[in-house]
């Protein structure tokens, strides 16, 4: 099959840019289920999974903030007991009977706070990368060549990460998709020859800014802000850590920024003119790209977010 009947592919070409397409949660819940089960929703699964949670998890965020709930897989998964990983908590609920999943939940969402009664820390760092390809086949493609190589060089690495896989997480036409954690860095369109560059910034807390989507944990102007700073850094190898301060609609489609920066010690590559601040302004661009494989002959027309350019120290906010 040629690649240009993947929507990924032809996503890269129309150069719609990745900054600030990460999916934002307040909460993010993975729950642990053998993907033979999954169906094109993924709270719809099979084998004893059970059902409501997706109406359950509309109706919670309303309360607590938004919720966002996906399964999570990898090899020797049993359909018996469950595991639930929830972020920016860090907790887990382990050898959770499936029927017990909706009742867990409730506990630990009652009244917008959090019981850890039960719950354990999470220790090791965990990568979920998308390979839901009953959802979308470049995740399928992808995804799955994406999370068997990360497995392999983790492995090879002895990284202290766990890789799964995981149901759709957003963003189809960026596959590979994937969302680091704890830290909640989305990524998309990283192939297979970037993995020892991305485990080697990641290492040392470093963003890998050239398939950055963006923190899941930031919404709207101020993750599409820090997304697009993250690549513009990385451009320049600059590895620093980001702060969006000061940031301000200017028009519709115009929008504009401070950063601030701070340089990250052991960082694989030297630092060398990182100034403390700077401004940046930003507009909306018109892109075509395909939201999805079965229908790459029908493009949407996109407004997205693009960095304009930054602006002398002088002209600061």
């Amino acid at each position: 099959m040629s690649n240009l009947n993947y929507c990924s592919v032809l996503t890269k070409q129309s150069g719609e840019p990745l900054a600030g397409t990460a999916t934002f949660a307040k909460h993010f819940v993975f729950i642990s289920w053998p993907k033979k089960y999954w169906q094109y929703e993924a709270l719809e699964a099979k084998g004893g999974f059970p059902q409501g949670l997706k109406k359950w998890m509309k109706e919670q965020s309303k309360v607590n903030g938004k919720i966002s709930i996906r399964l999570a897989s990898r090899a020797g998964l049993s359909d018996d007991k469950v595991d639930i990983f929830i972020y920016p908590e860090k907790c887990c609920y382990s050898n959770v009977f499936p029927h017990e999943i909706p009742a867990v939940l409730e506990s630990h969402f009652q009244d917008g706070k959090t019981s850890s009664s039960s719950a354990v820390k999470i220790e090791q760092e965990q990568i979920f990368i998308c390979t839901h390809g009953r959802h979308d086949k470049c995740c399928a493609k992808f995804g799955q060549e994406l999370a068997d190589k990360m497995r392999y060089h983790v492995s090879k690495q002895k990284t202290a990460v766990e890789v799964w896989e995981s149901s759709h997480l957003g963003g189809h036409r960026f596959a590979p998709t994937m969302i680091d954690f704890p830290a909640g860095r989305a990524y998309g369109q990283l192939s297979p020859d970037e993995i020892t560059k991305f485990l080697e910034c990641r290492k040392v807390g470093q963003v890998y800014g050239s398939a950055y989507r963006g923190s899941v944990f930031l919404s709207d102007l101020e993750q599409v802000a820090e997304a697009h700073i993250q690549h513009y850094c990385s451009a320049r190898n600059w590895f620093c850590r980001v702060q969006i301060n000061k940031l301000e609609k200017i028009t519709e489609e115009r929008f504009r920024c401070i950063a601030t920066f701070s340089t990250i010690k052991n960082s694989v590559v030297s630092q060398n003119n990182i100034p403390e601040e700077q401004l940046f302004s930003f507009k909306l661009k018109s892109f075509e790209s395909p939201s999805r494989c079965d229908d790459v002959e029908g493009p949407q027309l996109r407004k997205c977010w693009e960095l304009d350019s930054p602006i002398p120290h002088n002209h600061l906010l």
